[in-house]
């Protein structure tokens, strides 16, 4: 597999956890620990994707929102690496906002 298709393959897994996470019950969300601490759930990264590291965050905002984020981290060379995330926020009601690109920004 091409650095490119790793990328590609690593970007699409990210997408279907962040939509995985989303299905999941408010009340399972709210219960898990806050970030830094990661909850321990099992996020199944496929061995292919190794490089790359998958770290799930959770907050809960003064507001009452959960912000879910999972983040996605490539050590290249020195300490510099590539990272991207994307997540979404979890309304009082249950309903899902998914991650503006500026939202994006407050988690990478």
């Amino acid at each position: 597999m091409t650095r490119r298709e790793l990328r590609q393959r690593a970007d699409s897994f990210l997408r279907e956890l962040v939509d995985l996470l989303a299905q999941l019950p408010r009340n399972e969300i709210a219960e898990w620990p806050e970030y830094p601490e990661t909850p321990s759930i099992p996020l199944n990264v496929p061995e292919e994707l190794a490089p790359h590291t998958f770290t799930l965050m959770k907050d809960t905002l003064p507001d009452g929102r959960i912000r879910v984020a999972v983040q996605r981290y490539r050590y290249r060379f020195l300490g510099i690496g590539y990272m991207m995330a994307d997540g979404f926020f979890l309304q009082r009601d249950g309903s899902i906002q998914r991650f503006t690109e500026e939202d994006t920004w407050a988690v990478t």
